[in-house]
């Protein structure tokens, strides 16, 4: 049987919250299909697929830890909810983008996807010559962390779906994850490169062998939302460029250029003020820049993020988290620009604009990824928070700082 266990515990997810607040009760909130019924060997996507209640902001990347229950007193149920030193198996699902295997709002686990992409590897889209009957691939990955092995499987039409790992050695779910995505994600991106198609992991999915305990990346969906927004106004040209780097983040399949449009967003807004106090002092004229300040307490994150998202969700304790990580609360927004943003922005663009030297992030390296991740719902935010102070008249103009609508 199913069943979460370590309330009490820190939630591997990264949050900082204990498990019973975070990703401990994602579960237990869906009140939709007993969990004993979600198999996970067969791949047939609808015996998997369940409508659960994700905790955390739309269109985030998080974690869906799954733990076993075994017969009380058994030793495996003290195993370490992250996991503990052993052999892990970790399964990568591919996608093409903008196409989902699972309706909107439905999680699966990997047994129960097929996976897809344009790379053809067996009949019926392909022939292999001289092995005619092939039913799979093998990948073979050397890294610092040592040899891998991994077997790609087809979906039904024969396009590489899915890319399964042979039992390796890690210390927990997470270091399994980093090393295997280390292996094999420097094969696709070399058979991108050579044959020019696009070859995303839309999921992750990572297994103890000695519990079955596994945890599965999930994407949040978006809110949706009523078309209750102000009558088209004569915008400035200014804030039409920022609106459209805006939307440019939020149709991405790629964290980093989100990440970098987000971050584009505040250099702007930054540029743009500075052009502004200079003309205020050359005729004369009172400037004020904005006081940003992040609130400091749960119930003023509240409030703070109601004043900048008319259309929400119920602000559970991870969103909070997320929103507001824990190190940046009560900080001057300019100094977490500084300290907590820049020094990532620099890192991405050293490593895709800088003519000489070694690149200093990759795309194919998991923990560089999660940086991104994580600190993509507070740039979104502090994003937010600028432009509604510099173009009032233009963005939110029906939305109070409190969060309490101007009718």
């Amino acid at each position: 049987m199913m069943a979460t266990t370590g309330r009490n515990k820190p939630c591997p997810c990264g949050s900082g919250l204990k498990f019973k607040r975070c990703h401990g009760s994602i579960l237990a909130q869906t009140g939709r299909q007993p969990v004993d019924s979600l198999a996970r060997g067969t791949l047939h996507p609808k015996a998997t697929v369940t409508n659960v209640n994700i905790v955390g902001l739309p269109g985030q990347e998080q974690q869906l830890h799954l733990i076993n229950q075994f017969v009380p007193g058994a030793k495996r149920n003290s195993a370490p909810i992250g996991g503990a030193p052993g052999l892990y198996k970790v399964t990568f699902v591919l996608g093409r983008p903008r196409q989902h295997e699972v309706p909107e709002r439905h999680v699966s686990f990997a047994g129960g996807l097929r996976g897809n992409s344009h790379l053809a590897i067996t009949k019926p889209a392909f022939t292999p010559p001289g092995n005619p009957d092939a039913t799979e691939i093998r990948i073979y990955g050397g890294t610092e962390d040592g040899n891998f092995v991994f077997t790609g499987f087809p979906n039904d039409r024969g396009f590489l779906g899915k890319i399964i790992s042979e039992p390796f050695v890690a210390s927990n779910r997470q270091d399994a994850e980093h090393k295997a995505y280390r292996a094999v994600l420097p094969s696709l991106s070399n058979w991108s490169i050579n044959l020019d198609v696009p070859l995303d992991v839309v999921q992750r999915e990572t297994e103890e062998l000695s519990t079955g305990n596994i945890q599965t990346n999930i994407l949040t969906s978006f809110l949706e939302a009523p078309f209750a927004v102000a009558p088209a106004v004569n915008l400035q040209a200014d804030f039409r460029g920022l609106a459209s780097l805006y939307r440019e983040a939020l149709i991405s399949n790629s964290q980093i250029y989100t990440f970098l449009c987000f971050y584009k967003i505040t250099e702007a807004v930054q540029a743009r003020r500075k052009r502004m106090l200079r003309a205020a002092k050359r005729g004369g004229n009172p400037y004020q820049l904005p006081q940003e300040k992040l609130p400091s307490s749960d119930p003023e994150v509240v409030t703070w993020l109601n004043g900048i998202f008319p259309v929400r969700p119920d602000w559970d304790a991870a969103a909070l988290q997320f929103a507001i990580p824990s190190e940046v609360r009560g900080m001057e927004m300019q100094d977490v620009i500084g300290t907590h943003l820049k020094p990532l922005r620099d890192n991405i663009a050293h490593a895709l604009t800088t003519n000489a030297g070694d690149l200093t992030l990759s795309s194919d390296e998991l923990l560089h990824s999660q940086q991104v991740s994580h600190l993509l719902p507070l740039i979104k935010c502090v994003v937010r928070r600028m432009l509604k102070n510099d173009f009032a008249a233009a963005f939110l103009t029906y939305l109070r700082d409190d969060g309490t609508f101007i009718v």
